[in-house]
């Protein structure tokens, strides 16, 4: 994604950076609304010519095929449209999942049998069956809404029928399932199918009113009828404010737009996810995360996961500051507990089970923070609900070790590891941030977003930008780019600056029109200006729209300038800095984010050894002082 001034770049930020939802709107499908079915990944297999499909159909990684001579919709596969029918479908998965559930495993797993529904959000902790015959009667509502949500996966008998009474239209009607649904043989369905990281398919001889979304492929049933639900959705969803967190948390910085983010560890994904927000790592590989849908930037040892490193640890160190106000709870939470605003402490490890509520009393600017001295463990199946005006962007679970949670939990709110690991395991949500200041972040299977993405009518991003680097070589520079999932996209042209503020142009490079694939792109600076030098992309459109990403900063040192070589770096115990300049009783300052930690003096000469003593492992930075003159800056990593 390009960047600040690409397309739908400012409701982008509006939903990554503004805290609050405050009032409802109806679900809007997006580029999903003309879809019968639609697939992120896999195979769509139609239902041969003896059934029809009135729709259209997709996959954005896949083939399409055996569709009948009835069928009246159009085929896409793998291209501009369905690029964003894969981030609407993550869009539409997250509104559904955030409506405050009615019905929490009230219901037993087994739908059918003569049963008979009244409107509302059901969820099952399983897998989950129709069989037989079930009602879902909206009591004359025509806006009644129908969810029903399992942990797992779904299965239709054969001869299951669902009838809509009461004025329920099957367009209000959502069947989700964190696993495959498949639906029986000479089955009657009403309502969408959502099969969340799984399959959907049907076996012969079925009729369905309403939309097929999957993750991994769907097929239909020989002879089977399919078609989109009539008439508009009335499904409420929320949307957000731009109220900032309380003041005493409104300490982010640029860390506020991550989801992932490791100061010191590696960053990663080992299965198909959806993000909102960006991700990164300053020290550490970002991987895993080409085959989800990311709706945000990746970050990966630059100037940009530099400064989040910086921040987030001065965020740590002042939410540490906070004052203590409950420092008697048990360190178990969770179990149905009811929490109002405070800083709850745990001297040591502590962990979290069930269902915990946090009620910020009406108070907008209610602030939660949970500290740990040691691990933070959260069970499966573990929900964290907020009521009466609670905010994500005031609650922080903070721990002096590992923060690991189980599968299926439903997590809300910043987690901060220090110097230790942050995981969750599969089918997990989180609203809010997975952070570390020194140890690895890893999901699997998860969705994970700063705020829920809400629809807002703007035009796709022609581009999701993974890196964008420039390298001095000698007297000339190279700049790199690493891009994937390109909309009509025609060329990029590199253009620089020495001031930031008036750009020229250096090269136009071709771009790869519409593709999912991951796309390498260089090229080289030949007569770049001495000192500090500015670079961005200008991405143009098929149709000649402009977009632009945001500047780096290359900076090409002459003979004059103060070079230092740091060597090893990382390092664990001692490390020797030289320079191409002798000193004469300069000064090396040690420092993190916010404070000075070490202190050498009476330096002589060009090259001494740097000892780490007592300091942590982690990133800091160095600073030579001469004459009360700054000659230079460098970064230092220090491993255990």
């Amino acid at each position: 994604m390009m960047n600040k001034q690409l397309k739908k770049t400012l409701v982008l930020a509006l939903l990554l950076f503004l805290p609050n939802l405050i009032f409802s709107q109806v679900l809007d499908l997006g580029a999903l609304t003309s879809f019968a079915a639609f697939t992120e990944s896999g195979n769509v297999t139609g239902p041969g010519t003896s059934g029809t499909v009135l729709g259209d159909v997709g996959t954005n990684s896949g083939t399409l095929g055996r569709f009948a001579t009835s069928y009246n919709g159009n085929q896409y596969n793998s291209n501009g449209l369905t690029l964003e029918a894969r981030i609407d479908l993550l869009r539409v998965y997250i509104h559904l999942f955030d409506i405050f559930v009615d019905y929490p495993n009230t219901h037993t797993p087994s739908f059918g049998g003569g049963d008979t529904l009244t409107p509302g959000i059901y969820s099952i902790d399983g897998a989950g069956s129709i069989a037989g015959t079930l009602t879902l009667n909206g009591g004359g509502d025509s806006n009644a809404v129908f969810i029903v949500k399992l942990d797992g996966a779904i299965t239709a008998s054969a001869n299951t029928t669902i009838n809509l009474t009461g004025g329920t239209r099957a367009c209000n009607v959502f069947w989700i399932a964190e696993g495959a649904i498949y639906i029986g043989a000479n089955s009657v369905i009403k309502g969408s199918l959502f099969s969340h990281f799984g399959v959907v398919s049907f076996g012969t001889n079925c009729t369905m009113d309403g939309r097929i979304l999957a993750a991994q492929g769907i097929t239909m049933g020989g002879g089977s009828d399919m078609a989109i639900p009539s008439g508009p959705i009335s499904i409420p969803t929320q949307t957000t404010n731009t109220r900032p967190p309380a003041a005493a948390v409104d300490v982010l910085r640029s860390i506020e737009g991550f989801v992932l983010f490791s100061s010191v560890g590696a960053v990663s994904n080992s299965a198909s996810s959806g993000f909102v927000g960006h991700i990164g790592s300053d020290v550490g590989a970002v991987s895993g995360f080409t085959s989800s849908t990311v709706i945000g930037y990746r970050y990966n040892t630059d100037s940009i996961t530099a400064q989040a490193e910086l921040d987030l640890d001065t965020a740590y160190t002042k939410l540490d500051s906070i004052p203590v106000t409950d420092s008697t709870h048990a360190a178990t939470f969770g179990a149905g507990d009811t929490l109002t605003a405070g800083v709850y402490s745990i001297a040591g490890a502590g962990s979290l089970s069930g269902f915990i509520t946090l009620d910020a009393q009406n108070d907008q600017d209610a602030v939660f923070i949970f500290k740990f001295g040691g691990a933070f463990t959260v069970a499966a199946q573990t929900t964290v609900v907020f009521i009466n005006k609670t905010r994500m962007c005031n609650v922080f679970w903070i721990a002096e070790g590992a923060i690991s949670m189980a599968a299926h939990t439903n997590m809300k709110g910043t987690m901060i590891a220090n110097n230790a690991a942050c995981s969750m395991a599969a089918n997990s949500h989180i609203n809010g941030r997975m952070l570390s200041t020194g140890g690895a972040v890893s999901v699997s299977t998860c969705v994970a977003y700063c705020e829920p993405l809400y629809f807002t009518p703007y035009a796709y991003l022609p581009v999701d930008l993974i890196s964008f680097t420039g390298e001095v070589e000698g007297d000339k520079v190279r700049l790199k780019w690493t891009t994937t999932n390109e909309i009509n996209n025609a060329h990029f042209t590199v253009e620089h600056s020495t001031d930031g503020t008036n750009f020229n142009s250096v090269n136009k490079i071709s771009g790869a029109g519409n593709s999912t694939q991951i796309s390498q792109y260089s090229t080289v600076h030949y007569t770049p200006t001495m000192g500090k030098s500015y670079y961005r992309l200008k991405q143009t459109d098929y149709d000649g729209k402009t977009n632009y990403s945001d500047q780096i900063a290359v900076t090409i040192k002459t003979t004059d300038d103060l070079i230092l070589n740091i060597s090893p770096n990382p390092f664990s115990n001692v490390t020797t800095i030289s320079s191409n300049q002798n000193f004469k009783n300069a000064s090396l300052i040690v420092y993190s984010s916010y404070k000075t930690v070490k202190t050498v003096e009476h330096i002589y000469g060009q090259s001494f050894s740097l000892y780490r003593d007592n300091l942590r492992a982690g990133m800091y930075w160095i600073r030579i002082v001469e004459d009360g003159k700054v000659l230079g800056t460098e970064k230092i990593i220090i491993t255990d």
